[in-house]
């Protein structure tokens, strides 16, 4: 092993976004995002990285967007073949007389699962969730009980529910449900991956359902504002203020460049408009000044290394983990790759020889091992001194 291999074996310089005649890039305006409303976060879905924050740690009124912990619940149920999407639910006269935002049922009407999740998440009928929640627990009251369950389970501790859909209850206090934005983003993290059929229901801007005479808009105002909008869920009450959680698709855009899914919250607007205003700006900001760059990718080997008593001298080597990472325009990552001072054979499949760097500007965002795939062999004695005379020649 020669003295390079002491010491940093590469440094190479990755322009991930650069300013030129043939490329032009713009920053969306946040100016002023934060005023008059209680909270903010723009994520992305796979890395969990936060792009944007403001009031993220202080439990908020949740109103209608309660609805998503009621739907997940459900959802367990149907993956643990406890319901199915045909079943009819028997709707009982305290669901019927549910007050706030309704789907408008009557008391003995049969309606199937599936119809009560349109219900529930395209335009929010507050007599879904109740239907759903006695449907599964018996009583709405028990099944609070599991929706503590499930945010216990995700580590939520933010999360206070006095009810299955939101709505204030009078002689309560806290009158409404509560959770902060940063445990809300965990959840919805946790609900498109586990299930992103949800996608499949709020992308639809209207229900229609011509035996029952009903046709309404999704409660979602970004649809026509927004391309590419397919989620997520809207609250209102007086203290929750106009809330809205949204997610839109982005596109890759070139070569190491992946797709990927960023998350919008606004909690707490003063007017309508300016609920679409500001999470149209987050969601365009995560769009437009973003890049999701493939950085690692551990099925392709990051550098070849030469080992002097290996019987094969030059050996592919790979970064134990694929890495993804979020680059905002204009910004520079270079990497870094350090080796063990000794590297000799013979080196069993797997063992770490060194580590991969990543920064941008003086920050190191992550390290990830560089390992060897395949067992590297000692070359035999004759092979040895030959190498030797050979280098000594060079």
């Amino acid at each position: 092993m020669t003295k390079k291999f002491n010491r940093v074996i590469s440094l190479i310089i990755i322009f991930i976004m650069t300013l030129s005649s043939f490329t032009f890039f713009y920053a969306v305006n946040l100016e002023g995002l934060n005023d008059r409303i209680h909270g903010a976060l723009l994520g992305d879905l796979e890395t969990g990285e936060i792009l944007y924050e403001y009031n993220i740690d202080k439990a908020l009124p949740l109103a209608s967007i309660s609805k998503l912990i009621t739907y997940s619940i459900l959802m367990d149920n149907i993956a643990e073949g406890k319901i199915k999407l045909d079943d009819e639910i028997i709707i009982s006269d305290r669901v019927a007389k549910t007050e706030g935002s309704k789907f408008g049922m009557t008391a003995g009407e049969k309606i199937k699962v599936s119809m009560m999740i349109d219900a529930l998440l395209i335009v929010s009928g507050n007599d879904a969730a109740a239907a759903i929640a006695e449907h599964i627990a018996g009583t709405q009251e028990e099944f609070v009980k599991m929706m503590y369950d499930k945010t216990n389970e995700l580590g939520l501790s933010s999360a206070y529910f006095i009810n299955v859909h939101g709505l204030p209850e009078d002689n309560v206090q806290p009158d409404q449900n509560y959770m902060s934005i940063k445990d809300l983003y965990t959840f919805v993290k946790y609900l498109l991956t586990t299930y992103p059929q949800i996608l499949e229901t709020t992308k639809r801007s209207e229900l229609v359902i011509p035996e029952r005479n009903f046709s309404r808009k999704s409660t979602n105002p970004l649809f026509g504002e927004v391309d590419g909008i397919d989620g997520l869920k809207t609250g209102y009450t007086d203290d929750a203020g106009i809330c809205l959680v949204s997610t839109i698709p982005v596109k890759g855009q070139g070569q190491d460049s992946e797709d990927y899914r960023v998350i919008a919250i606004i909690m707490g607007a003063q007017t309508h408009p300016e609920r679409i205003e500001k999470s149209k700006a987050l969601l365009e900001h995560g769009r437009n000044d973003y890049i999701n760059q493939k950085l690692s990718n551990k099925d392709e080997a990051c550098d070849n290394i030469y080992i002097g008593n290996a019987k094969v001298e030059n050996v592919d080597v790979y970064a134990k983990e694929d890495y993804n990472k979020l680059i905002k325009n204009g910004q520079t990552v270079r990497t870094e790759k350090v080796y063990n001072e000794k590297i000799k054979a013979p080196i069993e499949k797997g063992t770490k020889i060194g580590e991969l760097s990543y920064y941008i500007g003086d920050e190191k965002i992550k390290t990830i091992d560089i390992e060897v795939r395949d067992d590297v062999q000692k070359a035999n004695i004759f092979v040895r001194i030959f190498r030797f005379f050979r280098n000594l020649f060079k």
